[in-house]
Order: C-alpha cells, then structure tokens, then sequence
C-alpha cells in the first residue's frame, strides 16, 4: 500500500511538470498576447516567464514593474479594465515578429518583439522599451 502511494505521488509530480511546460505558448502571437494581457493585469509573475532570458531584459523589466507599482490603484484598474487590439503583425523572419498593438485605456499604438530562441518564443523587452512609439 506504501509503495501505490508513493508510485501515485510521484505520477501525479511529474504529470504537474508537464503540464506547466503546456501553459507555455506555441506560436510568436500567443506569447506576444499572453505577454501583453499579463501585464496590463499587473501579472509580473507570468509575464517575466515570457521574458526573453537575458541581463537588459530582466533590468528594464524590473523597471517596469517598479514604475507599474507606482501607479495610484484605479490607474491600474484601468490597464486591468483595458482590452488590447493588434493592429499588425510584422514576421521579420523565422523567428522574429513584431506585434504592434494598442490597449483601450492608452488608445496608443506600441510595438512588442517576440522572438525564437531554443524553440520557445520569448519577448525581447529591450526591443520595447527602446521603440520611439511605446510609452507607459
């Protein structure tokens, strides 16, 4: 009986694992609105799992949420409030797309780049935050 409980603990550790690995978005697209619907909700948490792994990245983001945090709350209820619409999307190659997009609650339109790396897309915040066309 010991043993089917701990076979049955460890099948259920393990089915728990792949299916984090399935939440993860397969397409350019499904990353970049994932990514942007996480952060305008204020979901720093599933949004820097987004985030393509690098210094400058994770820098500008912590800026980001630093800045974000600051907002007085019904200036985040607004973001969370917001629906966001793509207005384009631009495949540079293979493994680079640029989602131009605005929200609702800023009506401004704002690029995000998301590309391929090691067969998971991730966005380049860098590439965002250094768009003459993106604000917060």
């Amino acid at each position: 009986m010991k043993l089917s409980l701990q076979i049955l603990m460890l099948l259920i550790v393990l089915g728990s694992c792949n299916n984090n690995d399935a939440k993860r978005p397969s397409t350019s697209v499904a990353t970049g609105t994932e990514f942007i619907r996480a952060t305008l909700d204020g979901n720093f948490k599933s949004a820097e799992k987004l985030l393509l792994n690098d210094v400058q990245n994770t820098a500008m983001f912590d800026s980001y949420k630093t800045y974000y945090e600051r907002l007085p709350p019904e200036k985040k209820q607004a973001y969370k409030k917001a629906s966001y619409i793509i207005n384009t999307l631009t495949d540079e190659n293979d493994s680079t797309t640029i989602i131009n997009y605005s929200n609702s609650y800023m009506k401004q339109p704002m690029n995000i780049k998301v590309v391929r790396r090691n067969d998971m897309w991730s966005v380049d915040f860098k590439y965002t935050s250094a768009d003459s066309s993106t604000t917060y």
